[in-house]
């Protein structure tokens, strides 16, 4: 049986060669030769194809539209031909999230590929070790390897602190010589540089994702992105409006954490709190979900902090996110009670059996309301290191750090 295949080669001088010997190849049924990537993602949408063998020099073709094509179920194959190499060609595909390379003069191995991939997700193939090459066959293209611990920084509405957390986990790690990343991820708009006056200019954030969306995003480009408080804690800054959240697209943004786990010892991430889709259309699978970005981050991350406050609205909301984390993703997060204050008239080992009872998680920690302090960062532009040491806050929090280290080394 023939394979269904579009060919998306845009101009290049040897289009012709390769659409001829498709033609005359048993097993290739060439369904479109498109003529830009438009043409390829609304062709691959109406699932009349398997296959779309594409050109890595195709204009528009970015790792979002990568991700489009894969996401109708159909695999995306990069030619290669004229005077491009092999692992060139690799190297480019790899960094568009193109799971296999072949050159048009071996388009017999199509057929077997595309037979390969029904056993097994592309994104499986795409990160399965590398086959040792062979003269005769298509090579499957890596993924990168990743060091660094990812923690995501989550919570419900109300402001319970998330940010705060984040940043001061941040600074701690970074405190203790680990190189640390703090991505400012929140879609509802990023505060993490106005909380560290730093002069947000151009989003940092936004600058990795298109070098992520056009495949030039490296170790050293993320690096020169963050914005560098000391020797080891870097920042990425968020969007500047919540209305720029379409900028991160999924893929683009799954390749920045990969990238970002590459250069830091430890990658926090501040998350916003949306993980549903509920005001953006159903019928358009392609479009940018704004969701994607704390959805994709609590899947994937070593540790998810869920944080939460301590009075009975607070609690109501820590225990409904838990459940959302537990059953929409199937995450067992550390919870993180924050702004705990005697006003309430609870100790802190009620609240705890208060969060157990609700949740069925004893608290990691319990973080005491300590404004003087914080405020005091917040309008120096300080992290809890530089500006709070011996504070209630920063006391709890550097137990806190050491109870999380302490589990990582378990783990190794």
């Amino acid at each position: 049986m023939s394979v269904p295949v579009l060919i998306a080669a845009g101009g290049e001088p040897w289009e012709a060669d390769l659409v001829a010997a498709a033609v005359a190849t048993d097993g290739i049924d060439v369904v479109r030769r498109c003529v830009d990537v438009a043409d390829a993602v609304a062709t691959a949408s109406s699932g009349s194809v398997g296959v779309a063998l594409v050109s890595v020099g195709l204009p528009g073709l970015d790792a979002d539209a990568v991700r489009r094509l894969a996401g109708t179920d159909v695999l995306v194959v990069a030619v290669v031909g004229g005077n491009e190499t092999e692992q060139a060609a690799r190297q480019h595909a790899s960094a568009l999230g193109i799971a296999a390379v072949v050159p048009w003069t071996r388009l017999r191995e199509v057929p077997a590929l595309a037979r390969d991939t029904r056993r097994e997700s592309v994104a499986e193939l795409a990160l399965r070790p590398t086959a040792v090459e062979r003269d005769d066959a298509a090579v499957p293209v890596t993924d990168r390897r990743r060091d660094g611990l990812l923690t995501a920084v989550w919570g419900p509405s109300g402001a319970p602190g998330r940010s705060t957390l984040a940043r001061s986990i941040a600074a701690e790690l970074a405190a203790r010589g680990r190189r640390t990343a703090l991505i400012d991820a929140d879609v509802d708009g990023g505060t993490q540089a106005a909380a560290l006056a730093l002069l947000d200019e151009v989003s940092g954030i936004l600058v990795a994702a298109r070098d992520a969306n056009a495949g030039t995003l490296t170790p050293e480009t993320l690096t020169a992105s963050l914005r560098w408080i000391g020797p080891d804690l870097g920042v990425l800054t968020g969007l500047p409006r919540a209305d720029r959240w379409p900028s991160l697209r999924a893929a683009a943004y799954e390749a920045l954490l990969d990238v970002a786990r590459e250069i830091a010892d430890d990658v926090v991430v501040d998350l916003g709190l949306a993980l549903d889709d509920v005001d953006e259309p159903g019928f358009d699978s392609a479009a940018p979900r704004r969701a994607a970005v704390a959805r994709h981050t609590l899947a994937v991350a070593d540790r998810v902090l869920v944080v939460g406050s301590p009075d009975p609205v607070g609690l109501s909301r820590l225990a409904r996110a838990v459940l959302d984390v537990r059953t929409r993703l199937g995450i067992e997060p550390d919870v993180v009670v924050n702004r705990l204050r005697p006003t309430l008239g609870w100790s802190a080992g009620e609240v705890a059996d208060a969060v157990e009872r609700f949740t069925g998680l004893r608290p990691v920690a319990l973080l005491p309301d300590d404004p003087a302090a914080l405020d005091h960062c917040l309008v120096h532009g300080y992290t809890t290191v530089e500006g709070a040491a011996g504070s209630p806050f920063r006391t709890a929090l550097v137990t806190l750090v050491d109870r999380l280290r302490v589990h990582d080394a378990e783990l190794a």
